[in-house]
């Protein structure tokens, strides 16, 4: 019993180890989309977080006014700042400027910073700069509305800045996650010639248990941490552990059959899930 204990110790902090090295530049790199509303005239996106420039001379030589694919950067953002806020393509060992996608869509495809604001510069050198904002999701869209913003004039912290959350996608993919997974395993149940009610309603409460966790796992990662990568570390990990898990309650109380097909169930159980939690996640993966 001590050593099981020990066994399911170790399998739960590596469950947590993906959280830990979710940072490094290892895997899916963080993204950024920004939608601009409320304004029909040219100007030059960039995002805008806490730091400190180096001496323009050295901004210049290592970011010159012009790129190799002809694109000018804005002379203001060499020497810009407010309350702390500086070009963050300036303060990044990695930084390049966001990618215009089409009018007024741009996105940040490698590790944009979480907490920032975003500076609009106008062909008259004028700029507009937005409220700061903190995302929290892993790929994340936010909108800036500028509507009835004067941008004649030089003006900070204006207009709405939002993080949108897609409630709608998250909802269905943990429902579908759960729900589709109870379902496989009764099958298998089915299949394996179990019949009493008493057998599938124990088989639903270990598993809305188990898969409850292991989906709130992997949602983390997909929505928040690691998409995909840390995603496969929380469900093979995890499911490891689910086996161990039900390994143990199906020998011990799925009393209909022998204790030998019990445990066969559980393991055929937790392959096909496991396959089906795959599946699912590929299918998913770019929603």
């Amino acid at each position: 019993m001590k050593k099981l204990t020990l066994f399911l110790l170790i399998l739960s902090t590596i469950c947590l180890f993906p959280f830990l090295t979710a940072n490094a530049d290892f895997g899916p790199k963080r993204t950024l989309d920004i939608e601009v509303i409320g304004i029909n005239e040219p100007y030059f996106l960039e995002l805008l977080e806490k730091g400190t420039l180096a001496p323009i001379e050295e901004l210049q030589l290592n970011y010159p006014n012009e790129n190799e694919e002809g694109q000018i950067f804005p002379s203001l953002l060499y020497t810009f700042t407010e309350n702390g806020f500086v070009s963050s393509s300036f303060v990044r060992p990695w930084g390049y400027f966001p990618t215009k996608i089409s009018d007024n869509n741009f996105r940040h495809s490698y590790n944009p910073p979480s907490t920032f604001k975003i500076i609009l510069i106008f062909e008259d050198n004028t700029y507009v700069t937005s409220k700061p904002i903190t995302t929290s999701l892993f790929n994340s869209k936010v909108t800036l509305d500028l509507t009835g913003i004067n941008l004649d004039v030089v003006t900070s912290n204006a207009g709405t800045i939002v993080e949108n959350l897609p409630v709608q996608t998250m909802t269905i993919d943990l429902i579908s996650r759960i729900i589709g997974t109870i379902v496989i395993e009764l099958i298998v149940l089915f299949l394996f010639g179990y019949a009493k009610k008493k057998s599938y309603l124990f088989v639903t409460y270990v598993n809305l248990f188990t898969q409850v966790s292991l989906t709130g796992f992997m949602f983390m990662m997909k929505y928040y941490y690691s998409p995909f990568v840390g995603e496969i570390a929380v469900l093979v990990i995890g499911e490891i552990l689910i086996f161990g898990i039900e390994i143990i309650l199906f020998r011990y109380y799925l009393k209909e059959k022998s204790k030998n097909r019990a445990t066969v169930y559980a393991l055929v159980a937790n392959f096909f899930s496991l396959i089906a939690s795959f599946s699912l996640m590929i299918l998913l993966l770019n929603m």
